[in-house]
């Protein structure tokens, strides 16, 4: 079944040229986030959000695990209206660009959309008529590579801002256990290299965690992933600029399904594999994957 918002919603493949020339453009500008396409539910809720659930990835693919990490924050308890940010940093801390282009990329976070209206409207208790349940799905790219730059660009946009109230949603950053550790760890703040730049991020919105649940897991058990949380209640990160109220705002959640990485898609793909790859995204974004042959030969980790 597809819903009204995806049927209505225009072919990625015709948005191309868009989405080349929104790069470009954003590149030059002094804006450092902003939105270049919605997938909205007809009618579109005409209030402001409350919340701002916002998935940051290199979306290099999109996978089930996108998929599946963004209904579990929507289908979560976090206050209503809501809306759902994929969010694409054209800058990564750790990363440098390699195929899909981005304009790919964000052509198949378009793709994903579709997919979280159509599941979000088919699935949990979602009535779909009443308006605090009325979902939109923005595509955004940021220049920010770091979490807490992201939330200050997305604040700064006004892009959610209630025009009455002037009111800003609460965001809520939805991470894997990894980027946890990254968000946490002083090198990427320099020239301080203390903690203090999270407080952006974590004395105003939250974040939820997914915890990696993969075989053989190197990431260690659930009590180990949670111990960074736990390191800061306990004041443990004191001493590098952590505050013991920023656990209240870190909610650590467990993963559902099979691990997924987009290495492992981008192999299934080079490799005409597509009984894998259909297993690891959607239905959509494997079909963009094959019509444009963006993984053939390069398997470059990303």
């Amino acid at each position: 079944m597809q819903s009204a918002a995806s049927s209505t919603h225009p072919l990625p493949s015709t948005l191309l040229p868009q989405f080349q020339a929104d790069l470009e453009r954003f590149a030059t500008s002094p804006s450092s986030f902003r939105v270049v396409d919605a997938v909205s539910a007809v009618p579109p809720p005409k209030c402001s959000p409350k919340t701002v659930h916002v998935l940051d990835s290199s979306f290099n693919p999109p996978t089930k695990a996108h998929l599946r990490i963004a209904l579990s924050a929507l289908h979560s308890n976090a206050p209503k209206p809501q809306r759902l940010l994929l969010l694409l940093a054209t800058q990564n801390a750790d990363k440098a660009p390699k195929p899909a282009a981005f304009e790919h990329r964000i052509a198949m976070m378009t793709l994903l959309a579709q997919d979280i209206q159509d599941h979000y409207i088919t699935s949990g208790n979602v009535r779909g008529v009443v308006e605090d349940d009325v979902l939109t799905v923005d595509v955004g790219i940021t220049k920010k590579p770091y979490f807490h730059d992201k939330a200050i660009g997305i604040e700064e946009s006004g892009f959610y801002k209630d025009p009455h109230t002037g009111d800003q949603p609460q965001q809520v950053h939805l991470l894997g256990f990894d980027s946890l550790i990254r968000l946490l760890d002083t090198k990427y703040y320099a020239p301080d290299h203390t903690l203090a730049p999270v407080g952006a991020l974590l004395e105003k919105h939250r974040i939820r965690v997914t915890r990696r649940t993969e075989e053989g897991n190197r990431w260690g058990t659930e009590e180990e992933q949670d111990r960074p949380r736990e390191e800061l209640a306990k004041g443990e990160r004191e001493p590098e600029g952590g505050r013991k109220e920023w656990a209240q705002r870190i909610d650590m959640v467990v993963g559902e399904g099979e691990a997924i990485s987009s290495t492992r898609v981008r192999e299934s793909a080079n490799a005409g594999k597509w009984d894998n790859v259909d297993r690891l995204v959607g239905r959509r974004v494997r079909e963009w994957i094959e019509e444009y042959q963006l993984y053939k030969e390069s398997v470059a980790k990303g």
